[in-house]
C-alpha cells in the first residue's frame, strides 16, 4: 500500500510539471507585452541554475558557494567564441557547458575531499579567482564593462522564448528524473550519512564528482544561453552575488526537491521584477519577503504547499 501511495504522489507531481510546461508554452500566445516575455525567459534561465545547484547541494549535501564559476565559465566561453571566432550560438552553448563541466572536474577533484564550511570556502575561492582574471585580461574580456555585440540565440523574441522553454524542459527534466532514480537515492544516502553509504559499498567520491561535473555542465549551458540572451557578458556572471541568489532561490522553493528550487526561481525572479516600480525600496521589500518566507515556511514554499494540499485532500476524503 505505501508503495502505491508513493507512485500516486509522483504521478501527481508529474502532471503538475506537465501543466506548468503547458502554461509556459502558452505565455507568448496570450501575453503581448515584450517585457513580461523577457522576464519569463530570465526565469527559465534561473530555473536551470537552481536545478543544477540543487542536484549537487540538495542531494549530496555539498553546499557550494561557487556556482557562479560554472555559470560565468559557460557565459564567457560562449561569448568569447562567438565574439572573436564567430562560432554560431547553438555551438557555443555546448562548448560553454563543456568548459563548465571541465571546471567541475578540476575544482571538484580537490574540493570534494573537504567537508562542511571548508568545502563551501574552497568553492567560493574557486569562483573568485576567474572573477579577478576578467579585470586582469580586460583587453580580451572587456574588463568591468564586459563584452557587447554577442550574437542573439534567435532573431525573433518568439523563437528565443521557445528555445529557452526547450532548454529549461530538457535540463530540468534530466535533473528531475535523475533525482528520482536509484542514483538519486544513492546521492541522498550520501547526504544523510556518507560513512554509512561508504560502508554499504558506495563509491561516494565518484558519485559526488560525477554530480559536480553534471551540475557544472547544466549551469554552463544556461550561462552560455544567458550571454546570447543579453547580447552581453560581464563579471556579474562570476559574482558571489549570483551564487548567493541561486542558494536563496533554492532554499525558498524547497532545497533537495528539484521542483521546489525551480518554483523558487520563478517566484523570486518575477517578484523582483514586479518591484522595479519601487526602485528605492525594492531591495528592502525583496529581502523582507525572503526572510518572512524562511521564517514561516522553513521547508520551502512548494513542499509546504504540497503538504497542505495533501492534508486538505485527506480531510475531504475522511
Amino acid at each position: 500500500m505505501p508503495e502505491q501511495g508513493n507512485r500516486s504522489i509522483f504521478s501527481g507531481e508529474r502532471v503538475g510539471l506537465l501543466i506548468a510546461l503547458a502554461v509556459l508554452s502558452a505565455v507568448p500566445l496570450f501575453i503581448e507585452n515584450r517585457a513580461i516575455v523577457e522576464i519569463i525567459i530570465l526565469a527559465n534561465i534561473y530555473a536551470v541554475y537552481v536545478a543544477s545547484w540543487d542536484i549537487l547541494c540538495g542531494y549530496t549535501g555539498q553546499v557550494s558557494f561557487g556556482h557562479a564559476l560554472f555559470v560565468g565559465g559557460g557565459a564567457y566561453t560562449a561569448a568569447l567564441l562567438n565574439f572573436y571566432f564567430k562560432f554560431p550560438p547553438w555551438m557555443t552553448i555546448f562548448f560553454g557547458g563543456g568548459v563548465a563541466a571541465l571546471f567541475g572536474l578540476i575544482i571538484g577533484t580537490p574540493c570534494l575531499r573537504l567537508r562542511g564550511p571548508y568545502f563551501a570556502l574552497a568553492t567560493f575561492a574557486a569562483a573568485a579567482f576567474p572573477y579577478g582574471l576578467t579585470d586582469v585580461f580586460w583587453e580580451v574580456t572587456g574588463g568591468l564593462d564586459g563584452l557587447y555585440g554577442i550574437a542573439p540565440i534567435w532573431p525573433t523574441l518568439m523563437g528565443k522564448y521557445y528555445f529557452s522553454v526547450l532548454l529549461t524542459a530538457v535540463c530540468c527534466g534530466l535533473v528531475y528524473l535523475g533525482g528520482r532514480s536509484k542514483k538519486g537515492l544513492i546521492l541522498k544516502s550520501i547526504r544523510e550519512d556518507e560513512v554509512a553509504a561508504m560502508a554499504s559499498g558506495v563509491n561516494t567520491t565518484a558519485y559526488k564528482l560525477t554530480t559536480f561535473v553534471i551540475s557544472g555542465f547544466l549551469a554552463g549551458v544556461a550561462g552560455a544561453f544567458y550571454s546570447h540572451n543579453q547580447l552581453h557578458v560581464g563579471p556579474e556572471t562570476l559574482s558571489i552575488n549570483l551564487s548567493i541568489l541561486v542558494i536563496i532561490m533554492s532554499v525558498v522553493g524547497g532545497i533537495g526537491t528539484i521542483t521546489g528550487p525551480i518554483a523558487g526561481a520563478y517566484l523570486l525572479t518575477i517578484f523582483n521584477e514586479m518591484m522595479r516600480e519601487w526602485e528605492e525600496v525594492r531591495l528592502l521589500i525583496y529581502t523582507a519577503a525572503v526572510v518572512l518566507i524562511l521564517l514561516f515556511v522553513p521547508k520551502g514554499v512548494l513542499p509546504t504547499l504540497s503538504d497542505g494540499i495533501k492534508q486538505w485532500i485527506k480531510r475531504k476524503g475522511g
